[in-house]
């Protein structure tokens, strides 16, 4: 046999091999399609991904079949969702899958869709003081700042115009306990988000908490800086000490109207609580 019919028959044994793997690829989708996994098949896979791509694949399809179950149903299934992302989050193989188990945690409350939020809290603060995030290196303090960022953002559906809870399912102050320790050696992104996350609060006045939000409220109410002046007023105003409250005075008389002005309205709020 020639050289050129060689070459001809093992081209065409490849182009052969590439139309059986494309028709079992589109038989496979087909088959997908028509027998799609079980809720519980998805839940199992949802326990054992390793990727952030496969989660949020899972997640989506467990959604979408939660849907067309009566409400009690969804809501059962949605706790074992709950669970298992929880569980992701603080034991996760990976920052990407941790982070992207996360991200859903916090949809999930903004849509309105947690019967207990404050869970959702206390497993993103227990991920954000996770031991392996103690050593002061480059990726465990990206971690920390984006769980900081995500329980921030775990506030909103708590605001108004249309909050999606009452303020009576908002998580008490001992969740953030923990959080507070960190103000002592985040730098000064992460101190920022502490500061938003700490403002979030109705009061501040725990003593786990004022022992480090206080030295850097009132560093904070003499920064060069106008916007943490401005910022830093609010807070001060929620915690009963002589200090933050002469520190709020000093506030009122500020030689920038705009910090002025948000100390006499955080000085309002004050009295009226």
């Amino acid at each position: 046999m020639s050289h050129s019919t060689d070459t001809l028959l093992f081209n065409q044994t490849n182009r052969f091999i590439a139309s059986m793997q494309q028709l079992m690829r589109g038989i496979g989708k087909v088959s997908a399609h028509l027998h799609p996994q079980s809720l519980s098949e998805l839940f199992l896979q949802l326990e054992t991904v390793t990727t952030p791509a496969l989660l949020t694949k899972t997640v989506n399809s467990i959604q979408h079949q939660l849907w067309e179950l009566p409400a009690k149903e969804q809501a059962l299934n949605r706790k074992r969702l709950i669970t298992t992302l929880s569980i992701h989050v603080l034991q996760g193989t990976s920052e990407t899958l941790r982070l992207e188990a996360a991200s859903w945690l916090r949809l999930l409350l903004q849509a309105g869709l947690v019967t207990k939020p404050e869970e959702i809290f206390v497993t993103l603060v227990t991920a954000t003081v996770h031991p392996r995030l103690e050593e002061n290196k480059t990726p465990a303090v990206r971690e920390q700042e984006a769980f900081l960022h995500l329980i921030f953002q775990c506030f909103w559906p708590f605001r108004f115009p249309y909050p999606a809870y009452s303020w009576e399912a908002f998580p008490t102050n001992e969740v953030f306990y923990p959080l507070a320790p960190l103000l002592e050696q985040a730098d000064s992104d992460m101190q920022d988000t502490l500061m938003s996350i700490f403002a979030e609060l109705p009061t501040l006045d725990d003593a786990d908490i004022l022992e480090h939000l206080l030295p850097v409220t009132l560093q904070w109410s003499q920064h060069t800086d106008v916007e943490r002046r401005r910022r830093v007023a609010s807070l001060l105003a929620r915690m009963n000490m002589g200090s933050a409250q002469e520190a709020l005075g000093r506030l009122q008389v500020d030689t920038d109207p705009l910090v002025r002005e948000s100390a006499k309205s955080a000085a309002v709020y004050a009295r009226r609580a």
